[in-house]
């Protein structure tokens, strides 16, 4: 619409249900707004913006004006990428393969009966790509996938297992997710985690990501 890129798609993910700002303020702004907001409603999902650096600020206090409250604030890192090698215990596929998904939305505490447009995302993930499981005594504890484009690894929806936690499992996923993305030609890996995942980012800052940018949603408020 414009500049602004929307998206609609079910299920629970925002990334996937929101409309993107882009470019400089407008002056029929809140007009917009009312359009995005009416786009969704078409599609029975809650209108919801995510606020990068490529949205005007003042779109966001506009925003806000009109209700929409801030959530899920989230931050992107990145590092540079260096060959490195497959660590023992992890399964790969080229593919989301079923053990995979219960593996992933094990780790997640995710009920598999809400996730059918996120499967379908997933399975749409172009290659090359790679989807990782970390294994303990045999049996999958954690999941995790990579996926390459423009010279860049972008990893997405690392997680363990609640009782395998802080064991260097998750540590070994994204070790797998390195190297593949190595054999793969990426210069630079990136991924996204939210403010509040303490764990999670003093994981990554460990393994040398650092801040490339932030943003988060505005939602709203019914």
């Amino acid at each position: 619409m414009g500049e602004w890129v929307l998206s609609a798609g079910g299920g629970f993910s925002r990334r996937r249900n929101s409309s993107v700002p882009i470019g400089p303020y407008l002056s029929d702004a809140e007009h917009q707004v009312e359009r995005v907001a009416a786009w969704y409603r078409e599609r029975g999902v809650v209108p919801r913006f995510r606020i990068t650096p490529e949205c005007a600020p003042e779109t966001d206090e506009l925003l806000m004006q009109l209700g929409y409250i801030r959530e899920a604030p989230t931050i992107v890192l990145a590092r540079s990428l260096d060959a490195s090698v497959i660590p023992d215990g992890i399964v790969e596929s080229p593919v989301a393969t079923d053990a995979w998904i219960t593996a992933e939305l094990d780790a997640l505490g995710i009920d598999r009966s809400l996730v059918g447009p996120w499967v379908e995302t997933i399975n749409a993930v172009p290659s090359p790509r790679v989807f990782a499981m970390a294994i303990n005594e045999g049996a999958a504890i954690g999941a995790g996938f990579g996926v390459v484009v423009d010279g860049l690894l972008a990893s997405f929806e690392v997680a363990v297992a609640e009782a395998h936690r802080r064991q260097g499992h998750a540590r070994r996923l994204m070790a797998a997710l390195h190297a593949f993305g190595a054999r793969e030609g990426a210069g630079e890996a990136f991924l996204q985690v939210e403010e509040a995942n303490a764990p999670a980012i003093a994981l990554y800052e460990s393994l040398g990501y650092r801040l490339a940018y932030p943003y988060w949603y505005r939602l709203l408020d019914a």
